[in-house]
């Protein structure tokens, strides 16, 4: 923490400058030569020299406030560093005494004695968040902002984020009144956002967003997930930059994503992508042009088979997911594929006519004509025009098999958009019972958003006698907003390895075995689970939450799950949320559930493991000699 480091090394010349001539403190007191070692840590680079060097302030005086924080922020255990700041809080209570809390309301931070406690305390609330005691956090920055409105540390950006994520929409309402005159980009779009989450889609809330964009282009491409936030949040930022953008997303994606319809809302501001192609329109009106073809065009003794469909994939359009709609004409006498047109847009009748038209007119093989059969599946649409095509001596036959049309289609989906993904149902003995069972276990889950309170660093053990394999570890995802589920692992190593962020072991990560649950928009399911929930009837939670399930083995390859990994998930996401609301974190507990699922009563065994590098073989502070 770079910036973080040069700021606290700026605070000796100030001390100085405040005590003046003659007035400085004895140097040789311990809390005097502990501050120096401090300023000393606080212009030194190198981790090891810095930690040691705290390590000697509180050694000649322990109630070393900032000594506390700096060893807090060279531990890789949350758990040690959150032990470190409240040492660090009481720390400094003891040296302030009880009249700052009293006489300095207002202008704590002014005081240079008092800095070291708002250090500490942020560190606190930051720890607490993470340990997933949120109210405690909303506390102490709640507290922290009374004590010093004029917020020197940026703390209401934080703020307004956790009020966000816990839904406190009228305490974030009156902290976005408290600091009216807030001219950054967190302030803009988080006032849009809660205009669309209070009133829904008004004029206010888009002249909100609209002005939330002159703030900042760039926030839209990360919440819309044209960009992908990097690994690491960068050390500054600057007004209306990418690197605004970029710190925004870490504090306010996983409240736009939990908001019903909001990424939608953003989407749609911006206005659709233009259509894939417009199909040439035949001009003039109707009973002219049917009066046009049976005068100049042959009618020769041809079968044709017309189909409309969306491709078998999404497809990227102007940086959206879209997925066209098609209309195909085929000449099932003489193999031929004779028009077929794209659009954006579920076609109406009149766009199938006009596609029939230009396959007669300027087929695009052969000679036109028309022909005397025209084959196609029962459809409200090919209904309304069954007499105008009548009208041209063509007979309209409707049939549920379209042999040769199938087979084009195919193809031609492929081609445009890649050969489909499988779904559920194309796994062995996954049956349609079994999915919509998992479904709405899947949507009770999000429903109850267990990730608002669990720490960031947590898993469930599962045990479960069913299966042979196991124990798994249950990691609920969605604190960050990238990703909102369950995800089940194998190893728990791999999910240590992901609390230490040690994400530059790739083999490691790919040797990972994970069943996962994700939640998405339609475009983020495989079209063919989208089309057999629509067959089927299967609930979800909102159309932003379809559930999207995969397991990956060893060496990144992923698959749909099996039916047992089905069933395993489907208990999993009935028994973790009210496990989470029945035990805390430190609850040792191991307790026995039975959950309903497809099959009938599934038992598990589910008790928590936290992270605590100390304990469990993480890296703790760095060690010196």
């Amino acid at each position: 923490m770079p910036d973080l480091l040069d700021r606290r090394a700026m605070e000796a010349g100030l001390r100085e400058l405040v005590a003046g001539p003659g007035g400085a403190a004895d140097p040789n007191t311990p809390p005097a030569r502990a501050q120096a070692l401090l300023d000393r840590a606080f212009a030194e680079r190198h981790p090891e020299r810095r930690v040691r060097l705290a390590k000697q302030a509180l050694q000649l005086y322990p109630d070393c406030a900032d000594a506390y924080v700096l060893l807090a922020e060279h531990t890789r255990s949350r758990k040690e560093a959150l032990a470190l700041y409240q040492k660090g809080v009481a720390a400094s209570e003891r040296v302030l005494g009880p009249n700052p809390f009293q006489e300095d309301v207002g202008s704590f931070w002014g005081l240079l004695e008092t800095r070291p406690y708002m250090r500490a305390r942020e560190g606190l609330a930051l720890s607490l968040w993470t340990a997933g005691r949120r109210e405690e956090a909303v506390g102490h920055l709640q507290d922290m902002l009374r004590l010093n409105p004029g917020d020197n540390q940026g703390l209401r950006f934080t703020l307004a984020g956790f009020l966000l994520f816990l839904d406190r929409d009228e305490d974030l309402a009156k902290l976005l009144d408290q600091y009216p005159d807030e001219g950054m980009a967190t302030w803009a779009y988080t006032k849009a956002l809660l205009a669309f989450r209070q009133h829904g889609d008004t004029p206010e809330a888009r002249g909100l967003l609209k002005d939330a964009r002159k703030r900042n282009k760039h926030v839209p491409d990360y919440l819309l997930g044209r960009k992908d936030r990097p690994a690491e949040r960068p050390g500054y930022y600057s007004p209306g930059q990418e690197s605004e953008a970029v710190m925004y997303i870490g504090g306010f994606l996983a409240s736009w994503k939990s908001t019903p319809g909001a990424i939608a809302w953003l989407r749609e501001s911006e206005g659709k992508p233009k259509a894939a192609k417009e199909a040439s329109r035949p001009k003039g009106p109707l009973g002219v042009i049917k009066k046009w073809l049976n005068e100049r065009l042959a009618q020769s003794d041809d079968v044709w088979q017309a189909d409309v469909r969306p491709l078998a994939n999404w497809i990227m359009i102007a940086g959206e997911k879209v997925r066209p709609w098609a209309v195909l004409v085929t000449s099932r006498s003489n193999d031929l594929v004779l028009a077929h047109e794209l659009t954006e847009e579920e076609p109406a009748a009149a766009f199938l006519w006009d596609t029939l038209v230009e396959a007669m007119q300027h087929p695009l093989a052969g000679e036109p004509h028309r022909p005397t059969e025209l084959q196609v599946r029962p459809d409200e649409r090919w209904v309304s025009l069954r007499p105008h095509v009548e009208a041209i001596g063509t007979r309209l036959v409707f049939s549920e098999e379209l042999d040769q049309a199938d087979v084009v289609f195919k193809s031609m989906s492929e081609h445009i958009a890649g050969k489909p993904e499988p779904g559920l149902l194309d796994m062995p003995a996954v049956t349609p019972e079994q999915v919509g069972s998992f479904y709405e276990s899947a949507a009770d889950f999000y429903r109850q958003a267990p990730w608002k309170q669990v720490a960031d660093t947590s898993a469930i053990k599962v045990e479960c006698g069913k299966f042979q394999s196991g124990p798994w570890y249950a990691v609920v995802m969605g604190q960050a907003g990238l990703t909102t589920g369950l995800a089940l692992y194998e190893d728990l190593d791999t999910v240590r390895r992901l609390w230490a962020g040690d994400l530059e072991d790739r083999e490691s990560a790919r040797q990972g075995v994970v069943t996962s649950v994700t939640f998405g928009e339609e475009m983020d399911i495989p079209v063919a689970d989208l089309e057999a929930a629509r067959r089927y009837g299967w609930r979800v939670a909102r159309r932003d939450a379809y559930p999207s399930v995969f397991h990956k083995e060893r060496g990144l390859s992923v698959r749909p799950p099996l039916a047992w990994e089905l069933e395993l998930m489907e208990g999993c996401l009935r028994a973790v949320p009210d496990f989470v609301k029945r035990h805390m974190l430190d609850d040792p507990a191991r307790e026995e559930v039975t959950v309903p699922v497809a099959s009938g009563p599934l038992k598990l065994a589910l008790s928590w493991v936290v992270e605590d590098a100390a304990e469990d073989g993480g890296a703790a502070a760095p060690q010196v000699d």
